[in-house]
């Protein structure tokens, strides 16, 4: 391996005094809304809790998923065994990504590999298994993937215009050579081309399988109709209004009392229904234009979860021992607890997925430079060239430490005159400071124009690699061709499980 890395603990790298950083560091802060804790204590916790797998369900479950390989033509893993006899599964799951999306689509499936290997290694038979959200119908949100080095992504099916399901989206032949060449001009290892026309969630499994399958990941797609029969109870109770509605609302008033903004607004009746010509419509409008009663007449398959009834559906179904989330996931999960004892599915225990930066030479070079880390604000290409020419101007003496000394020896010196001296002085030195800055700017820029090479890589550097286009690099960039700047995909896949194999805290890797 030709990189090394630098691991912060990932509370450090999130928002100060957001739910998932205080999840993570102080998880009894917030256990009346989650049972089990943010970290490797909160797993074992959650081992330790009398709840019983039901192996029937997981056996029918792994049936279920069985068939998804074979109709979708990708090999099964052999993790699907171990799963089938009641190994205990470490979820993540994400939308559908045309093409891979940002690193952190990435990032979420390592982590759930990650801590799935660490219950192995200590003598827990576990799996990682990856949920596609097939069924979201935002196209724009994934139909782009963006590279670093030959441009970028962007698949343009036709059909979509049905706004449907993302994961029924038809994956053709030119799809599949478009992505390829773009794979190509970001010099990332592709497999063998899949010519064959496709729904979007079979390519998905495809690339999560090719990916990932040496680490022994399971795909499953919540979107199937056996699946969906088999949690019907669900969606009944939302359409008889004993959903999960009221009790989410009341979770929700008690979370933004005590730590702010909630992720989610549920609703009376949590569920979509997805019509045989194509579209997802909120239930509620649907019933306006069905009546009440119509919802009997639908397939379980035509029951769609909303982002507060999605994970209970997850969870009914693969009984996990703990799901990682993005920070946000893990702020909207804290409002369903309830909700999961209301359906009496079992909690899984709650983890912030771990994150990474990749620097090539030159944004290694700049961090150095700015001393700056992932613990540090976010920083624009213009401030982080203006912060390091003011470090410049410091390295020239500490001019404001001077002007604070010098302006406190006048006022004693007009205190000595007279007390009434003192408002015409302190008056004077306002005006002086003012100037002052006005002053360092002029100095700002011409140390600006005198190392405009440094200035003009800083700047580079950090809008389009650090903060592409102002947003962290692992939520714009894809991890595919990011690897590249450090080596290649299995030894980066390979090292991140090796170097956090014993963390027991979500972490926040630099690779350079």
């Amino acid at each position: 391996m030709s990189f090394s890395t630098a691991q912060f603990a990932q509370a450090d790298a999130l928002k100060t005094n957001s739910p998932a950083s205080e999840w993570t560091q102080r998880p009894e802060s917030l256990q009346q809304f989650w049972r089990w804790g943010g970290n490797w204590s909160g797993i074992q916790k959650r081992l330790r809790a009398p709840l019983q797998l039901d192996l029937d369900r997981r056996q029918r479950v792994a049936s279920a998923m069985r068939r998804q390989y074979e109709n979708d033509q990708v090999p099964v893993s052999r993790a699907l065994d171990i799963f089938e006899q009641g190994a205990h599964v470490v979820t993540t799951g994400h939308q559908l990504q045309a093409g891979g999306g940002p690193a952190y689509f990435h990032y979420k499936i390592l982590s759930a590999i990650r801590w799935a290997q660490r219950l192995n290694a200590e003598g827990e038979k576990a799996v990682a298994v990856f949920w596609m959200a097939s069924e979201d119908h935002d196209f724009e949100e994934i139909q782009s993937t963006f590279g670093t080095v030959g441009g970028d992504f962007k698949w343009e099916p036709a059909g979509v215009e049905q706004k449907g399901p993302v994961g029924e989206l038809l994956w053709d032949e030119h799809a599949e050579r478009a992505w390829h060449a773009w794979a190509d001009d970001n010099k990332i290892a592709s497999p063998e081309k899949h010519l064959r026309t496709m729904t979007l969630a079979a390519r998905v499994r495809k690339w999560v399988s090719e990916w990932f399958g040496h680490l022994n990941i399971l795909v499953i797609d919540g979107h199937d109709p056996e699946l969906k029969a088999m949690a019907m109870h669900l969606w009944q109770a939302e359409w008889e209004n004993e959903g999960i509605g009221s009790t989410v609302r009341k979770t929700a008033d008690r979370f933004q009392k005590k730590v702010g903004e909630v992720q989610i607004q549920p609703r009376d009746n949590n569920l979509f229904v997805l019509t045989d010509e194509g579209k997802r419509q909120r239930a509620d409008r649907w019933i306006d234009a069905n009546g009440e009663e119509a919802w009997r007449s639908l397939r379980p398959d035509q029951n769609s979860p909303n982002v507060a009834l999605r994970p209970l559906y997850q969870e009914f179904l693969l009984q996990s021992i703990a799901f990682i989330g993005g920070p946000s996931e893990v702020s909207y999960w804290m409002l369903l607890g309830d909700a999961f004892e209301l359906h009496n599915v079992h909690p899984p225990a709650l983890l912030v997925r771990d994150g990474a930066l990749v620097l090539n030479e030159g944004a290694s070079e700049v961090c150095e430079l700015m001393s700056w880390n992932p613990t540090k604000p976010i920083l624009r290409g213009e401030d982080a060239v203006n912060a390091w020419a003011d470090q410049f101007l410091q390295n020239e003496g500490d001019l404001m430490l001077h002007f604070e000394r010098w302006s406190e020896a006048l006022e004693n010196y007009a205190k000595g005159i007279h007390e009434s001296a003192l408002p015409t002085t302190r008056a004077t030195l306002s005006k002086m400071e003012k100037e002052l800055f006005a002053v360092k700017k002029k100095w700002r820029k011409i140390i600006k124009q005198q190392h405009h090479e440094q200035c003009t890589k800083i700047a580079e550097m950090y809008d389009g690699w650090i903060f592409p286009s102002g947003i962290p690099q692992e939520r714009r960039l894809s991890a595919l061709t990011l690897v590249n700047a450090v080596g290649d995909w299995s030894d980066f896949t390979d090292h991140w499980c090796q170097i956090l194999e014993r963390a027991d805290e979500p972490q926040f890797l630099v690779f350079q």
